[in-house]
């Protein structure tokens, strides 16, 4: 993420100078929104044409093909040390749908500079553990401006809007069936915020806590990518470079130590928001992460004593098209996409504003409507639907439109005068977080003692989504507290996989089908467990009616049946109105778990199609597969010349860079550029920290 003072101070100004807020509730905003999500690209840059503007969308640079490495030589990565990589041979990254185990989450804070907690003209913004930027505001109508930096003190928020907001946020985990992984600051925020949240009446037994300094609360864009690896599933992260946050760049490296999960580091630049995989070698992400790439920012770095030192370390960039391959190697095997950016969208260019998917088979997408034709961004809404839905998914079928999402409004329900007023918003439903058979859901109104949304239009929207999520339970939350800022519960939450996964993958009867010719209809699903699959089922009904069971076959990691017409017709001929069929999978792992697909079926999520003979016949709505699958189908070969694998087994130093440093001129260890301890003197190039000096080995 670039991050830019001087931009941020400009938004915030302009932006709280126009709302009926106090000093108190502004400074809250500059302390917490001052780490939001980057708006350096929020609007069409002055002197630029619309078409400028468009052409920027897509990148016409050097067509060079970058190959994705071959197996033989991704097994000769090294790591920073020089040792080879320690890494199995096959991978997979799960949907965000799939089970989890937990969310990570951070209290709201508020930081302030010391000895003037009560004058609300001054706020702190963390930059390094023990040192922020002093920010001040002599009143309402004066800019924000950086008066100097130094200590600074962190309070935790229960009592404010944004405060109670996280809190809630922890509760809906917790209700989801997964633990709350909570960063603190300090180690007695555990008992204050515990207390907090049980006066609130909420939910506390399922909360697990790290302490670790942060600068922010946005967690999908600086925690770690999760995937599975080898046969026994095991979970391990992938660790992107997260631009000028230093704090939050560590916080991967933190869960590698606090809970013993491998950990992968990567030059690349790229943050969580902007990534969307289909669990099957498909990735999905926007044209910013270009931009990221193509800025020759490095880290922020200092000395840790001199504050004159703090300087942002210049790193050459990497071009798109390498910067695409390597993503392709890691976690888009099958395909990379990667879709123009948006711009009116408080900046960030990420899909999970207005992108989402519940299985491998399509996708949910949250267009502009055409009453904002007019918009920037319109015209690239209507291309990436376009592009979405003419690729091809895992089961050589064009991916299917799951439904649109609603658009949101301003509070008394009123549409947006232009997109610039839609960017001191960018409220959106499709910035949500699935926690197993729940959904954290926003919404832009109180919410009710029903859980819904009072404001109708707002309740009417979130009516639709529940038909788009169907079995779900929502958990909605008022998230205008964010406005602004370029994201909201999907951006301040990062998911953590379950153990011990029941994966199965389905080719999806969907629409309407007709099955000329066929005597029965054929019904397949991958399914695999560490410990195998012990047995699975078919469950189906007929509009409605009582469910009937039907067993699947296995065949190695293929299981199967095909139901008898009859079993769905009763003997009736087919007509223009059709059958309607609902059905799901069940699966039992030889260690006793039992999954379904969809993971909510028995809340009221099932496929469901209708058989009729007013369409064609089309072979691709069937599965007809007898064979298992090669796990190379299914599973993947990481690209591993990216990564650096994080042996560190001590606490981080958050110290980027050292000159002198009287704790480290005497320690002899090599360190990385982000205060990770390593081994032995490393060979891979790169800035390195020794003996108190950063080294530099070409």
């Amino acid at each position: 993420m670039k991050y830019s003072i001087r931009t941020i101070i400009k938004s915030l100004s302009n932006q709280y100078l126009c709302k009926p807020l106090t000093l108190t509730l502004l400074f809250f905003a500059l302390v917490t929104l001052s780490y939001a999500q980057d708006n350096t690209a929020r609007h069409k840059p002055k002197g630029e044409t619309l078409l400028q503007v468009l052409e920027k969308r897509h990148y016409t640079g050097p067509k060079t093909k970058y190959p994705v490495a071959s197996p033989e030589f991704l097994r000769k990565a090294k790591d920073a040390t020089g040792q080879p990589l320690n890494f199995p041979d096959l991978v997979w990254f799960p949907g965000e749908w799939e089970e989890v185990k937990a969310i990570l989450v951070a209290p709201h804070y508020i930081y302030l500079v010391p000895g003037k907690e009560d004058d609300k003209r001054y706020g702190a913004m963390p930059m390094f553990e023990g040192y922020a930027r002093y920010l001040y505001k002599a009143d309402l109508n004066s800019q924000t401006i950086i008066r100097g930096g130094g200590p600074y003190s962190s309070t935790l928020d229960t009592d404010s809007v944004q405060g109670k907001v996280f809190m809630r946020i922890m509760d809906g985990i917790q209700k989801g069936g997964a633990e709350a992984w909570v960063r603190l600051e300090k180690e007695e925020d555990e008992a204050k915020l515990l207390q907090a949240m049980k006066d609130d009446g909420l939910q506390t037994d399922k909360m697990r806590f790290f302490v670790s300094p942060g600068n922010s609360f946005w967690f999908r864009d600086c925690g770690p990518i999760c995937f599975y690896y080898g046969d026994e599933d095991k979970l391990a992260m992938l660790d992107f470079f997260y631009g000028q946050r230093p704090l939050d760049d560590l916080l991967p490296s933190v869960l590698h130590r606090k809970f013993n999960i491998p950990n992968y580091e990567t030059r690349i630049a790229w943050e969580g928001g902007n990534c969307l995989v289909d669990g099957l070698g498909t990735l999905i992400t926007s044209s910013a992460v270009y931009d990221e790439n193509l800025s020759k920012e490095g880290p922020l770095v200092w000395d840790g004593q001199d504050t004159t030192s703090i300087h942002t370390m210049p790193i050459d960039a990497i071009q798109p098209m390498e910067v695409k391959s390597a993503l392709q190697g890691m976690l888009g095997q099958v395909q990379t996409l990667v879709l123009p950016r948006m711009y009116c969208d408080g900046g960030t260019g990420h899909i999970d504003l207005y992108l989402d998917s519940k299985d491998e088979n399509g996708f949910l997408f949250g267009k502009i409507p055409e009453k904002y034709d007019s918009w920037v961004d319109y015209d690239a809404s209507i291309g990436n639907e376009a592009i979405l839905f003419n690729k091809k998914s895992f089961f050589s079928r064009k991916y299917y439109n799951m439904g649109y999402l609603p658009f949101p409004a301003k509070d008394d329900g009123s549409d947006f005068n232009s997109e610039m007023e839609y960017g001191d918003y960018t409220r959106t439903y499709a910035n949500h977080t699935f926690v197993n058979n729940y959904i954290l859901q926003p919404c832009f109104s109180p919410v009710g003692e029903d859980g819904m949304p009072t404001a109708a239009w707002d309740r009417a929207n979130i009516e639709l989504m529940k038909e788009r999520y169907p079995g779900y339970t929502f958990y909605c939350i008022d998230m205008r507290s964010l406005d602004a800022t370029g994201g909201s519960i999907h951006c301040v939450t990062k998911q953590i996989p379950a153990d011990n996964p029941v994966r199965i993958i389905h080719k999806t009867i969907h629409d309407k089908v007709n099955p000329e010719g066929l005597t029965s209809i054929p019904f397949c699903a991958y399914i695999t467990n560490k410990s195998g699959i012990k047995e699975a089922e078919l469950q189906y009904n007929i509009n409605g009616s009582e469910w009937n069971s039907f067993p699947l076959k296995g065949n190695g990691n293929l299981w199967s049946c095909s139901v008898p017409l009859e079993d769905f017709t009763k003997g009736q001929p087919l007509s223009g109105e059709g059958i309607n069929v609902y059905y799901f999978i069940k699966a039992t792992s030889n260690n006793g778990k039992t999954i379904t697909k969809p993971l909510n079926a028995y809340n009221g999520a099932f496929y469901d199609f209708t058989l009729t003979n007013e369409v064609p016949f089309d072979e691709s709505m069937f599965d007809f597969s007898t064979e298992p699958l090669p796990d190379e189908e299914f599973k993947f070969v990481l690209d591993t010349q990216w990564l650096v694998e994080d042996r560190t087994d001590d606490t981080p130093t958050d110290i980027l860079e050292v000159n002198n440093h009287v704790e480290y001129v005497n320690d002899n260890a090599w360190y990385t550029i982000g205060g990770m301890r390593l081994s032995s003197r490393p060979t891979a190039k790169g800035f390195y920290i020794h003996n108190g000096k950063k080294v530099v080995i070409r």
